[in-house]
C-alpha cells in the first residue's frame, strides 16, 4: 500500500508512532552471549521489570532454533556492581549455572536440570583468620567469574567494601571453592593482590596456565595495563608470587587476553596507536622479556574501552580462524582472521551490521559456530549466530517500524579547535517521518555528547534518537576529541583538556550543522549524560552557542567529584584535567558551578537518587544555582535509579518531560508551514 503524500507541518511538532512507551519497553540491553553444549546463553536487561537482568537460553542443537527461555526466575537479577558498572556476572558448565545475584552481590550455583530453581550461595561470610583483608566486612562484590574445572573452583574479581566509606575498596583476584566436602575452611582464597584493579582471568585449554590483566591508579584500563601469566602449582593452585609479567610497558593499553586452542596467548594492545591483536607462542610463555608477535596491523581498532568486565571483540572459531570485529570511522564490521597468514576477510553475511559486541565461540562444538550482539542503522540489537558463514538472528525486538520512519545516519567529519585545524567526528540524523515533512523550514537540532568521556557514539538504530527525528528534530551525535575508535593519539588528545576540547567540538558540531542547513540557529539544544552531562553544563557556561541544555546525571563541580566518586574513577580526572593537588585552580576554572552567571538559556536536569558514580548533590547544587539566577530550570529525579536509567516507567517519564520542555521553550505547535 503506497504512502499518502506527506503533510507539511512545522519541525518539532510532527505526530509520531514512536511513543515514549515504545522507546521504554522496546530497548532491552543484550550482553555477554556464550555457547555451551550447543546452547546459547546471554544476559537481557528488562526495562519493564525495573531493569532486572535475566539470563536467557536458546537451544541450537535442533533443525530450528527454539524460542528463547529465561532460566533465572523473577525477581532474581544477575547483576554485578564491581566498579559500579559490573560485567562477567555468570558462567555455564553443562547444566551448572554460576551467577552473581544483584541483590546481595554474592556468587550462587544452581543446577538447571532440577524442576525447581534452588540456588546455593557459594560465597558466605568467611570465618578463617588467615586472611584478615577479606574478613573486615562481609560486603564483598564479585565479577568476571570464570570456571576452573581442573581446580574445582571459580576464579573471579572480588571487590571488598568497608563500613568506613572513606576507606577505598580492596580489589583482588580470587578463587571460589566448588568443593562440597565439609568442612570448607575458606570459601574464597586470594590468587593475586597488591594492584588496584584486576580483570580478565582466562585459563589455557589444558588448565595449565592462568592469565589476567591488572592496572593501578591513576591509570584507567585504556591508559596502561599489565598482562600476567601464572602456571598452576603442584597443589593445583595459582599464586601471583610466582606469576610472570608478560606484557605492558606502562605506556600501552592491553585488552582481552585469551588462549588459542593450541595454547598460544593472544591479547590486544595499542602500542602502535591502534588496538591490534598480538600473540605469545605457547613455547615462549615462560620466557623472560618475550616479545609479542603482531597478528593484525590495521589502522582500525580491535578493542573498545573496558568500562565493564567480560567485553569481547574476538574469539577462536577453531585452531585456524578467529572471529573478529573491528571499527573504522565509528562503524564496526565482522571478519575472519586466518592464522596461518594473518589475513582478514570480511564476512559478507554481516555486512549490514555496524555495531558488533560480545563475540563468543565454542571450539568444542562440531559446527564452527560464533555468536555475538549485532545491530545496524535500521535494526536494533539482536543476538546473532554465525554457522558455516551463514547468519541467523536468535532474538527479535518485536518492533514494527517502517523504514520510511527511520532516520539513517550519515558519518560526518568537521573542523574544530583553534583556527579549525583539528578534526572531530560524529553522525548526522535528518528529520524523517513517512507522513510529515517541511521542505521550507529548518529543524531544531539536538547535539548529543556521549558519556565516558572515553567512549564513542555508534550508528546502530537507537529509538532514543529516532523518537526525536520522527518528530521533526535533527540530531548530531558527536565523537569529540578523546573518543575511541580513531586511535590512541586521538583518544589521548583530551588528556588535560576535558572541559575545553569537548566543549569546542560540540560547539563546532552545532555551527557545522547550521552551516549545512541542518539546524535552526535559534533552536540549538545540547544533551548528554554523565561525562556528557558535564560537557552540556560546560558548553552552556563557557559558550553562548546553544539555546537549551539537557543534562542527565551530569557533573557541575569537579572538586566535589574528586571527593565523592567511586574507586574505579577516583583518579580518572588526573589524566583528563590534572592532579588535583597540583592543578586545583584548573578544577575551579572548569567547574560550571562557579560560572552559573554565564548561563543564559533554559536547563533540564535528570538525576537518579541512587547514583554512586555521579552523586545527586552534583545535580542539586547546579539546579539551585541556576534557579537563583532566575533562569528556567526543570529538575526531575528518580528513586531506585543509579547511574543510567533502566526502568521503563522512568525512561517514559524522561522522554515525556523532555518533549514538554522543548515545546514550552520553543513554542512548538502543529502549524502547517
Amino acid at each position: 500500500m503506497p504512502y499518502p503524500t506527506p503533510k507539511t507541518l512545522s519541525h518539532g511538532s510532527w505526530p509520531s508512532a514512536i511513543s515514549a512507551d515504545c522507546v521504554a519497553g522496546k530497548t532491552p540491553r543484550l550482553s555477554e552471549p556464550c555457547l555451551n553444549n550447543n546452547r546459547l546463553f546471554w544476559l537481557e536487561s528488562l526495562a519493564e521489570e525495573k531493569g532486572r537482568t535475566a539470563i536467557m537460553m536458546a537451544n541450537l542443537s535442533g533443525p530450528e532454533v527454539e524460542a528463547p527461555t529465561c532460566i533465572l526466575p523473577r525477581p532474581l537479577s544477575a547483576k554485578s556492581r564491581v566498579h559500579e558498572y559490573g560485567g562477567g556476572s555468570y558462567c555455564i558448565d553443562g547444566d551448572n549455572l554460576y551467577f552473581v545475584l544483584g541483590e546481595d552481590q554474592q556468587v550462587y550455583h544452581a543446577y538447571m536440570g532440577q524442576p525447581t530453581f534452588t540456588p546455593t550461595c557459594l560465597t558466605r561470610t568467611p570465618t578463617a583468620p588467615d586472611n584478615p583483608s577479606l574478613h573486615a566486612n562481609p560486603d564483598r562484590r564479585f565479577a568476571d567469574i570464570t570456571l576452573d574445572s581442573q581446580g574445582q573452583q571459580l576464579i573471579a574479581v572480588c571487590e571488598q567494601h568497608y563500613s568506613d566509606a572513606s576507606q577505598e575498596p580492596l580489589t583482588q583476584l580470587v578463587s571460589i571453592s566448588l568443593s562440597q566436602e565439609p568442612p570448607i575452611e575458606m570459601d574464597v582464597s586470594v590468587i593475586a593482590y597488591g594492584d588496584d584493579f584486576y580483570a580478565n582471568p582466562t585459563l589455557s585449554p589444558c588448565g595449565e596456565y592462568l592469565s589476567w590483566l591488572s592496572w593501578n591508579h591513576p591509570n584507567m584500563p585504556w591508559d596502561a595495563t599489565e598482562l600476567w601469566l601464572d602456571k598452576r602449582a603442584l597443589n593445583g593452585k595459582f599464586n601471583k608470587n610466582y606469576a610472570n609479567h608478560v606484557a605492558g610497558n606502562g605506556q600501552e593499553s592491553l585488552f582481552q587476553p585469551r588462549f588459542a586452542p593450541n595454547g598460544d596467548l593472544f591479547f590486544v594492545s595499542d602500542t602502535n596507536n591502534w588496538w591490534n591483536l598480538y600473540r605469545i607462542p605457547y613455547h615462549s610463555l615462560l620466557e623472560k622479556n618475550v616479545k609479542p608477535l603482531p597478528v593484525t596491523q590495521e589502522t582500525a581498532e580491535c578493542a573498545t574501552p573496558q568500562w565493564t568486565f567480560r567485553m569481547s571483540t574476538y574469539d577462536f572459531l577453531n585452531e585456524r580462524e578467529i572471529l573478529l570485529t573491528l571499527t573504522r570511522n565509528g562503524s564496526w564490521s565482522l571478519a575472519l582472521l586466518t592464522l596461518n597468514n594473518n589475513t582478514i576477510t570480511p564476512i559478507d553475511a554481516a555486512s549490514s551490521l555496524s555495531v558488533i559486541t560480545g563475540i563468543s565461540c565454542d571450539t568444542r562444538s562440531a559446527n564452527t559456530t560464533g555468536v555475538f550482539v549485532g545491530a545496524s542503522p535500521t535494526a536494533m540489537p539482536s543476538i546473532y549466530c554465525l554457522q558455516d558463514k551463514k547468519l541467523h538472528a536468535i532474538t527479535a525486538s518485536g518492533l514494527t517500524l517502517s523504514k520510511k520512519d527511520i532516520s539513517i545516519p550519515t558519518a560526518i567529519e568537521f573542523p574544530t579547535g583553534e583556527n579549525h585545524k583539528a578534526k572531530a567526528y560524529g553522525f548526522y540524523y535528518p528529520p524523517t517521518n513517512a507522513h510529515f515533512k517541511n521542505d521550507n523550514g529548518v529543524p531544531p537540532c539536538i547535539v548529543i555528547c556521549h558519556g565516558g568521556p572515553t567512549g564513542a557514539t555508534e550508528n546502530a538504530l537507537n529509538l532514543k534518537i529516532q523518537y526525536w527525528t520522527n518528530r521533526g528534530f535533527s540530531v548530531v551525535d558527536v565523537n569529540y576529541r578523546g573518543s575511541t575508535g580513531y586511535g590512541r593519539t586521538f583518544r589521548r588528545s583530551l588528556h588535560q583538556k576535558w572541559g575545553v576540547y569537548d566543549v569546542e567540538d560540540v560547539c563546532s558540531a552545532a555551527n557545522y550543522a547550521v552551516s549545512q542547513g541542518w539546524a535552526n540557529p535559534n533552536q540549538l539544544i545540547i544533551k548528554g549524560s554523565s561525562a556528557g552531562g558535564y560537557t552540556v553544563l560546560a558548553a552552556l557556561t563557557f559558550s553562548q552557542t546553544f539555546n537549551a541544555g539537557v543534562s542527565l546525571y551530569g557533573i557541575g563541580d569537579l572538586e566535589t567529584l574528586v571527593r565523592d566518586t567511586h574507586k574505579f574513577e577516583a583518579r580518572y580526572l588526573d589524566s583528563l584535567i590534572g592532579d588535583y593537588t597540583t592543578h586545583k585552580q584548573r578544577y575551579l576554572d572548569r567547574s560550571p558551578i562557579h560560572f552559573v552567571n554565564n548561563i543564559s538559556c533554559p536547563l533540564l536536569v535528570f538525576q537518579g537518587l541512587e547514583d554512586k558514580v555521579v552523586p545527586p548533590n552534583q545535580a542539586e547544587t547546579m539546579v539551585a544555582a541556576v534557579k537563583k539566577k532566575g533562569l528556567q530550570v526543570n529538575y526531575v529525579t528518580f528513586e531506585n535509579e543509579g547511574h543510567g536509567f533502566r526502568q521503563a516507567h522512568n525512561i517514559k517519564t524522561m522522554l515525556d518531560e523532555e518533549l514538554a520542555f522543548y515545546k514550552d521553550i520553543f513554542n512548538l505547535q502543529k502549524i502547517e508551514a
